[in-house]
């Protein structure tokens, strides 16, 4: 079945432009991969597809005129996973167990970081847990933030979330933090790109030796946790930044292998005890499958979750 002949992918590029265009762009130089975006863009209600769109359209602004690399570097990308995930099904364990393994095997790769960083970008809008957790944010998080809110970030990667934050009204300032200065001139590039104006104060801090008494109303941290070999010591002391009774968006996965991934939690449940042993109370939970599998399914399979909250400091 050819791609125009395909009812559920033509239905979602005929009323969602942006997800269509990036999709038919995927689907030119990889046409095998139609029933995985059927399964994946196919689960979402048309609520959700509206903000897939937009990201999708954040997307496409980012990659420009090299749709084709990005494309490509999107398939290595999944091939790398599926090795990735082959691996983790035989062992029980990622590849990589310390930061200097991941730092040896990928961080310092460049060539290696380019491909992984473009593919990524791509999966934001295609993967369905990947773009639950964009939904997640915008839907559930951000009408939690109280008006005049000073904003904080860590690790914004390509700045979907953090171009968002400031692109509202509501929020009176937006902060990032990364550990590497290479990351932050290509968030910096990346808000650019998506046309933000306001000023965003981009930092090189490790939120290990973070320090310092500044405090923030709202507070982002979107798949880093896996990244790091002590997430709750870090999450522990980043929440001595958030201010009583604000809020901290937290996206950790579990049973997740990917090159770069070192901690890993197997359920739900470790997800949530490791938020509430950093000192917060869960205001909102949600665990969003892979795609083309449902809660049961994907934790039967040992499948990837993304495991979203909402929380505050403990009173």
């Amino acid at each position: 079945m050819t791609t125009s002949e395909d009812a559920t992918i033509a239905r979602i590029a005929g009323a969602f432009p942006s997800l269509g265009a990036l999709t038919h762009a995927v689907l030119a130089r990889w046409p095998e991969h139609l029933p995985y975006l059927r399964r994946s863009l196919g689960a979402h209600p048309d609520g959700v597809l509206v903000e897939i769109d937009r990201a999708a359209a954040q997307i496409l602004r980012l990659i420009g005129a090299e749709t084709a690399t990005f494309v490509d570097h999107y398939r290595w990308m999944c091939d790398v996973f599926n090795k990735e995930t082959l691996h983790f099904l035989r062992t029980g364990a990622y590849r990589c167990a310390t930061f200097a393994e991941a730092d040896a095997n990928v961080y310092s790769n460049r060539p290696f970081m380019e491909k992984y960083m473009n593919g990524l970008l791509v999966s934001q809008a295609l993967w369905s847990n990947h773009a639950a957790a964009l939904v997640g944010y915008t839907r559930t998080f951000m009408p939690m933030v109280k008006d005049g809110a000073e904003y904080l970030e860590i690790g914004p990667g390509h700045g979907l979330f953090l171009a968002r934050a400031a692109e509202d009204p509501r929020i009176a300032s937006v902060t990032a933090w990364d550990v590497s200065a290479e990351s932050l001139r290509q968030t910096g590039e990346a808000l650019a790109r998506l046309g933000v104006r306001r000023p965003v104060d981009l930092q090189q801090r490790d939120v290990m030796r973070a320090g310092g008494a500044q405090q923030y109303d709202a507070i982002v941290i979107s798949e880093v946790l896996e990244h790091l070999e002590q997430p709750q010591a870090a999450l522990r002391a980043l929440v001595t930044h958030l201010r009583p009774r604000g809020r901290i968006f937290v996206n950790v996965p579990i049973n997740s292998p990917a090159p770069d991934h070192i901690y890993l939690l197997r359920t739900p449940e470790e997800a949530a005890e490791l938020v509430r042993g950093a000192g917060l109370e869960i205001l909102t939970q949600s665990d969003e499958p892979m795609s083309g599998y449902t809660l049961a399914e994907a934790q039967a399979a040992r499948g990837t979750v993304s495991c979203l909250f909402v929380a505050q400091p403990l009173a």
